[in-house]
């Protein structure tokens, strides 16, 4: 068959590697691996170039025979144990998030990302749309964390991260809200509105704290809440639109 261009597909099309990811059916790179074994159709036809682009509005994609239709748009709410590494799979062999999924979902992606060592709310989803409204750092979700201290947090240091730091590199964090734990100086409650790699440690460690453990509570409307460790449950329609509504929002702003 013929090949739709880049050119001229651009606009109306998507590769057939993320035609077959948007689906649920493999992540970009397993999907590009089917399609180069010549598992994957288009209207009849075996399509070997995972970058060959296609018209969903009219392309009849099929895998060994199976036609490949859209899935249902998915919203996950997770809470991540500490020790779990936020990826599919794991060169190291450590315990991933998606061995806390059940089986029968169709493929999901994480929005945003917690380090290893960080556990909480993780959302998880297959709604492309959704997760740059929400993970977009121009669209400033607010992520709220439960944060425990090796010390009691110095004012000097508070007032630095209320006014936004600037971390080792010469990267800038916007400021931030943080409330004291009356309770115990060494814990405090953050907000933030960006999701730099591992930004809250390499906050507070800006200003010589050392993070001891680190949980993420919320993000935007979306509260932790009761739920437990390992536990895994769907947004409800009025979280999804809470959070679409407070990325749009926000991004336009």
């Amino acid at each position: 068959m013929t090949v739709p261009s880049r050119r001229t597909a651009r606009g109306r099309g998507v590769t057939l590697a993320r035609a077959l990811s948007k689906a649920g059916i493999a992540s970009r790179a397993e999907a590009s691996r089917l399609i180069r074994e010549g598992a994957v159709t288009v209207n009849g036809a075996t399509v070997r170039a995972p970058g060959a682009w296609v018209d969903l509005r009219a392309a009849r994609i099929a895998l060994r025979g199976t036609p490949v239709g859209p899935a249902p748009r998915i919203y996950i709410a997770m809470y991540k144990p500490p020790g779990v590494v936020t990826t599919r799979s794991d060169e190291r062999g450590r315990r991933t998030v998606y061995a806390l999924l059940p089986r029968s979902l169709p493929l999901v992606f994480p929005v945003g990302r917690l380090d290893m060592d960080t556990s909480g709310l993780l959302l998880l989803t297959n709604d492309t749309r959704f997760g740059e409204l929400v993970a977009g750092a121009s669209h400033g979700v607010p992520k709220t964390y439960r944060v425990t201290l090796a010390r009691p947090l110095d004012a000097r240091a508070a007032a630095a991260i209320r006014r936004g730091v600037t971390l080792p590199g010469g990267e800038r964090c916007r400021p931030a809200r943080l409330d004291a734990d009356s309770r115990d100086p060494r814990s405090c409650r953050l907000v933030i509105t960006e999701g730099k790699n591992r930004q809250v440690r390499r906050m507070f460690a800006s200003q010589g704290h050392a993070v001891v453990a680190l949980r993420r509570i919320a993000v935007g409307c979306v509260r932790l809440g009761a739920m437990k460790e390992g536990e895994v449950r769907l947004l409800t329609d009025e979280e999804v639109t809470g959070l679409m509504e407070e990325g749009g929002s926000r991004a336009r702003a």
